[in-house]
């Protein structure tokens, strides 16, 4: 999964809570005999426990490097959120 832009992060102690749009997510299509099923970008969620003096990048473009690197387990965010701005 590829992160298109991150909107917001949070912080509760040593854990992170990043919301960010992430591509590949949501079923678009279903699919059908001939075609494949299609997947879009949707708001996802995802936290992390920061390691003890760690801190994030603040740079924009080092920090989507890092939060990309991290791995996450994205989970997708019930909104009304326009995804389509984002593809």
């Amino acid at each position: 999964m590829s992160i298109t832009s991150i909107e917001s992060i949070s912080f509760d102690g040593t854990y992170a809570t990043v919301t960010a749009v992430v591509e590949d997510v949501v079923l678009t299509y279903a699919g059908s005999y001939y075609d494949p099923p299609e997947y879009g970008p949707a708001l996802c969620s995802s936290t992390f426990e920061l390691e003890e003096d760690e801190t994030l990048p603040t740079d924009d473009d080092e920090l989507l490097k890092y939060i990309r690197s991290r791995d996450l387990d994205w989970e997708v965010m019930e909104s009304d959120y326009d995804y389509d701005d984002y593809a």
